[in-house]
């Protein structure tokens, strides 16, 4: 009976012990981790792709430049100089007024709808594609060192960053952006 009793307190105690996590095994406490405001804005765009910004950016040491002037050739399905490529792809989407025209707008986060006297300006300013590329390297990418530069481009008041070596492959992303520099969404590709 001694023995009986032994086991089945022995029995109960492993019973306990099994069924609490190890410490290990805990994960972080997902709900006191802040949502990005554009997580329901991130899509895949599909068709052809420009691809990522081409830089010699490789993750030892922050970039010289922040604005990153990509003159390469755009590895994506266009081809093509890479600044004038990715410039061209963006007056076809944001010009478009059909569905697909409104569907790429919105994966952009609002980006807005060009209209013929409007212009597509590369942005030249350090300060700004050093801020642009930090938060994008916060919420999106999470390199340990740099960032790696961007090629930011404005329509009216509204900035769409291309991030350089933001790839796996032959992907790239661009991130849809307001002037105070919050991601507004994010398509890649």
């Amino acid at each position: 009976m001694r023995s009986r009793h032994a086991y089945l307190l022995a029995l109960a105690i492993v019973s306990v012990t099994a069924s609490q996590p190890a410490k290990a095994q805990r994960g972080r406490d997902s709900t006191a981790m802040p949502k990005p405001p554009w997580r329901d804005s991130v899509r895949y765009g599909g068709g052809p792709s420009v691809g990522p910004a081409p830089s010699d950016f490789n993750g030892t040491a922050a970039p010289a430049r922040w604005c990153l002037r990509a003159t390469g050739r755009a590895s994506g399905d266009f081809g093509g100089q890479w600044t004038e490529t990715s410039r061209g792809w963006l007056r076809e989407v944001l010009s478009d007024t059909t569905d697909h025209g409104q569907v790429w707008r919105k994966v952009l986060g609002g980006a807005p709808r060009l209209t013929p006297a409007d212009s597509i300006v590369q942005i030249d300013d350090e300060a700004l594609c050093r801020d642009v590329a930090k938060v994008l390297n916060r919420d999106l990418l999470g390199w340990s060192v740099g960032p790696p530069p961007v090629v930011v481009f404005r329509v009216r008041d509204y900035l769409i960053a291309f991030p350089s070596n933001a790839r796996m492959g032959e992907f790239g992303m661009a991130a849809g952006m307001s002037a105070d520099r919050r991601i507004r969404g994010v398509a890649a590709w």
